[in-house]
């Protein structure tokens, strides 16, 4: 999911069923039509917007639209009612067509051109998180509830390529590598970013954020969460991911963790294969942030209660990583925006673990009996 998007000519936050379109001198509000017969809660789960920034897709949760607007006019193009709950949407490379990522495990294919009810491209046997296209258009790469990475060929996507395997929990983003698309990062809700020679399934290096959350308690107070439900964690997920290209030989990777109030930021660089990261700055918040976004130089937080993106910009001088005093852009003024509540932020990660056992009761007891025989 990705609801805050940045690039050199504009900013696009969605937030319900509103997007607040800044081209850094006016907003414009695009607000979303509601169905004749319209679910009572729907908001807008996932946005993309085109390589060539022609284009602004929407996707709403409950009534399955893929609304795509024309943003060299700011108007409307066509609405998609898509068969099935989605996770993710995508632009293909040519800018003509939307990837789909649903919840039954299926990828659709949209021409944004015409009017038709999709394509089925390939199929997991699990909830679908993220999808994208290679930029050589020879892959479509998918991510999964199951822990894997699936590396199909196009247009032939029943032939498969490989697989990226080593998650230990779902794989919720997949980015290529900025400065060097020959690979692949992932995030999960292992609470690991690892990189990947994607075209081979090779894994090349694991970052853990485990190692940089110093707040031993938080993790504590998850995992007791969770075993609540029947659930068994060991870490922290990581819930946001946005990439951005230092150098040649350098990406920033920005992540934020599940109830930790900060956007934590490691540069990655590779040179003859070998890869290594550095964890640069943990910028702490007022509160969990709704999105994150990098672009270029510059990291965009969102903060839902204040309605405001906190803009932070980076600089790198003798190999030394600093941030400027951040600046604010009030979004969504005269709108009626809700927050987020912590109850949701915690519904909408817990839905991803897969449970163990068919019910509490059965896990409780699993659990206690392991206990019993490791203290013997």
């Amino acid at each position: 999911m990705s609801l805050l998007v940045a690039t050199d000519k504009y900013i696009a936050l969605a937030q319900d069923l509103h997007v607040d379109y800044y081209d850094y001198a006016e907003h414009k509000i695009v607000d979303v039509p509601l169905l004749p017969k319209q679910p009572e809660k729907d908001f807008i789960s996932d946005i993309a917007v085109s390589n060539d920034d022609k284009y602004l897709a929407l996707l709403t949760a409950s009534s399955k639209q893929l609304i795509i607007y024309d943003l060299c006019k700011m108007e409307h193009q066509t609405t998609f009612i898509i068969p099935r709950s989605a996770s993710k949407i995508r632009f293909t490379v040519d800018n003509t067509k939307l990837l789909v990522a649903d919840k039954s495990g299926d990828v659709l294919l949209f021409d944004i051109h015409k009017e038709d009810s999709g394509t089925k491209l390939l199929g997991h046997l699990s909830l679908l998180l993220d999808v994208l296209q290679s930029n050589d258009t020879k892959y479509i790469l998918s991510s999964d509830r199951d822990e894997k990475i699936k590396v199909s060929c196009y247009p032939n996507t029943y032939h498969i390529q490989t697989y990226c395997l080593g998650h230990t929990e779902f794989v919720n983003h997949i980015e290529f590598l900025p400065h060097n698309d020959k690979y692949l990062t992932s995030s999960s809700g292992d609470g690991t970013l690892k990189i990947w020679d994607y075209s081979e399934g090779k894994l090349c290096h694991t970052i853990d954020t485990k190692l940089d959350v110093n707040d031993e308690q938080l993790r504590q107070n998850f995992i007791n969460v969770m075993d609540e439900g029947g659930i068994e964690v060991a870490t922290l997920p990581i819930v946001q991911y946005t990439t951005t290209r230092l150098n040649n030989t350098t990406s920033l990777l920005a992540v934020t963790v599940h109830s930790y109030n900060a956007v934590i930021v490691y540069s990655v660089n590779n040179e003859d294969k070998l890869f290594s990261h550095r964890l640069e700055k943990r910028l702490e918040l007022a509160r969990f942030p709704f999105a994150i976004k990098l672009f270029n130089n510059t990291l965009f937080v969102y903060d839902d209660v204040e309605c405001k993106i906190n803009v932070f910009k980076f600089a790198v001088e003798d190999g030394k990583f600093s941030v400027e005093e951040p600046t604010k852009i009030a979004m969504f003024e005269n709108k009626n925006i809700q927050s987020e509540s912590a109850e949701n932020q915690l519904d909408s990660i817990k839905v991803l673990y897969k449970r163990k056992f068919d019910n509490v009761q059965e896990y409780h007891e699993r659990k206690k009996q392991r206990i019993e025989k490791t203290a013997k």
